[in-house]
């Protein structure tokens, strides 16, 4: 939509157009106005060199606007000039699937936008969840290997047994690390082919795994796992900054993005769920309902992992043919370069990766650190609801954990000999809770409130730093007995409701563009200036709040702004107008 009064005063300062006999035309400068999102920025095809600093706006030549009068009364005219280029670039990039009545065309429809998208978490979950499915496989075919007793010769490095979940969530860090700041550089779809590429072939390693001895079997197995796992962390920062993007580029879908990441990540639930399932089939086609030989866990841990080495195959074929490049992404990785080289920044002047658009984000970070399918389907409805949203959520999912595993702490014993089904009843509700709360929320939230140029870096390090939660946990819990370990859990989860209301920022309903654009004025040093809803004391954490981020925000100050930079951005094309090719 446009600003009241801009059309006018803009048409009247555009220089006349010519038209196709080369005769002055009047201008369009009214038509461009209207037509531009008050947050976007120059239309898609304006391109320029980001390795040329912009000329900094001339603020007498924006006409005797109220508001630009006003702010001209504020701001010197060289920080005028800066307020008027944090603008953060046009979002709307939605591509409209051909309308259907066919039912079965519009079910497949869905699952290409909401599900196919999350196939790199069903790859991921259906192998991490094999590991602990298939350990008493191995402990048939290698008895003093995986099962090894005091008093008996063990062929393998107990200590490396002990470990493979830990060398496996050491991966996944390292993936999430690396992955996500990959991501950020070359983009979301050749990082996503690259994760896709390594937890393929690392699907193959594991089918394959081989060994003389079972010493060197574990040792190719744990190899093979760490390979395979490096994939799988890429895959979270890359698959939560996918989808939030994704739903940021289609207007009709931006007040459902959360929905949108939780359904991709809810993939997670049937890879584990099928991961099971298919081990059970292999185990029925060979009438193995009884004790299992050698050769038939044999037989079966390598056929589930075929299974899923094709899954991972048909996924990276997808990827490499289908897979389109995040719009959002190259529109703010454009816009960013082009403000450091605006600020003087010298890597960027040189064409290069400049690392202070990240340092400027850890000064300014906002803090995040069956049964299981229905709480990510009950996630998905609610997630985005006023009445619910982000931090809701994730608080009400943490003291419910608090509430149902303290009991069974207390009356571990008491439940498990005298009231299984009471037992079982607690446990799965607070595995519903977990999806249906933090296991979700943090996948998300991660996506949503980094900037888009550094998004998957730095959801990387907050999914690492789950991890790093996983590890410390199972060292704790392998050293006490399962009562205290329900007691942890418990106290895990008051802490974690209590971090959440006070640390957790609350973005539903808050645009990613006005992150982006949040970001801009972080890089321009002028944080103290931006009056956005960033800043709206409803979506910031108690801790902000307490900190006095919310004080800068003012509606009217913003809209002020946004005209500045709407009517910049107008004169901005003007004067530097797309070549025929980029147009094309």
């Amino acid at each position: 939509s446009s600003v009241p009064g801009l059309a006018a005063m803009t048409a009247q300062q555009a220089p006349p157009e010519k038209g196709a006999d080369g005769s002055s035309q009047p201008s369009d400068a009214a038509g461009a106005g209207a037509q531009r999102s008050m947050s976007g920025g120059p239309p898609r095809s304006f391109n320029r060199q980001t390795t040329v600093p912009r000329k900094p706006l001339d603020v007498e030549k924006l006409g005797d606007d109220p508001d630009i009068l006003e702010l001209r009364q504020s701001f010197d005219p060289q920080q005028l000039a800066v307020l008027s280029r944090l603008r953060s670039c046009d979002h709307s990039f939605a591509k409209k699937a051909l309308p259907t009545r066919n039912p079965l065309l519009r079910a497949w429809q869905w699952w290409c936008a909401y599900l196919l998208p999350g196939m790199g978490m069903f790859s991921e979950a259906y192998f991490i969840f094999a590991i602990g499915n298939i350990e008493p496989l191995f402990e048939v075919q290698m008895p003093n290997c995986w099962a090894c007793s005091e008093g008996t010769a063990c062929t393998c490095n107990q200590t490396t047994v002990d470990n493979v979940q830990n060398i496996e969530i050491s991966a996944i860090i390292v993936g999430m690390l690396s992955f996500g700041f990959v991501a950020d550089v070359i983009g979301r779809k050749w990082g996503s082919r690259l994760t896709m590429i390594i937890m393929f072939i690392g699907a193959c390693l594991l089918t394959g795994a081989y060994g003389p001895t079972d010493q060197v079997f574990l040792s190719v197995f744990c190899f093979s796992l760490f390979f395979y796992a490096v994939g799988v962390g890429g895959e979270y920062p890359l698959a939560a900054s996918s989808a939030a993007e994704r739903a940021e580029g289609d207007p009709e879908l931006r007040k459902r993005r959360g929905e949108m990441v939780v359904l991709t990540f809810s993939q997670q639930g049937w890879g584990n769920f099928t991961n099971t399932l298919v081990i059970l089939l292999l185990l029925a086609m060979q009438g193995a309902t009884g004790p299992l030989t050698s050769r038939e866990a044999e037989l079966t841990w390598r056929l589930q992992f075929g299974v899923g080495a094709f899954i991972c195959f048909c996924v990276t074929v997808y990827r490499w043919l289908y897979l389109e490049e995040s719009e959002v992404w190259k529109a703010e990785h454009e816009g960013v370069q082009q403000e450091l080289v605006d600020e003087g920044d010298k890597a960027a002047l040189a064409g290069k990766r400049s690392w202070r658009e990240h340092w400027v984000i850890f000064k300014w970070t906002l803090l995040n650190s069956g049964v299981s399918l229905v709480g990510y389907y009950f996630a998905a409805y609610t997630i985005d609801r006023k009445w619910m949203g982000r931090k809701r959520l994730q608080s009400m999912g943490f003291l419910m954990m608090f509430i149902l595993y303290l009991p069974c702490g207390i009356w571990y014993n008491e439940l498990v000999d005298h009231a299984i089904k009471w037992f079982q009843t607690l446990y799965f509700l607070s595995s519903f809770f977990n999806q249906f709360g933090p296991n979700c929320t943090s996948f998300l939230v991660a996506g949503e409130v980094f900037p888009t140029d550094v998004r998957a870096f730095f959801h990387g390090i907050s999914a690492a730093a789950g991890k790093l939660g996983a590890i410390l946990a199972a060292s704790i819990f392998s050293q006490v007995d399962t009562a205290t370990t329900f007691y942890c859990s418990a106290g895990a989860g008051i802490v974690g409701a209590v971090f959440t209301w006070i640390f957790l920022p609350d973005t539903t309903g808050l645009d990613l563009a006005e992150i982006d654009r949040y970001h801009r004025f972080m890089l321009a040093g002028q944080t103290e200036n931006y009056h956005g809803p960033a800043v709206k004391p409803k979506h910031l954490s108690m801790y902000e709040r307490w900190r006095g981020y919310g004080k800068h925000y003012d509606a009217r100050l913003d809209a002020q702004q946004r005209k500045l930079q709407d009517m910049a951005a107008e004169r901005e094309e003007w004067e530097h107008p797309p070549s025929k090719a980029s147009e094309d």
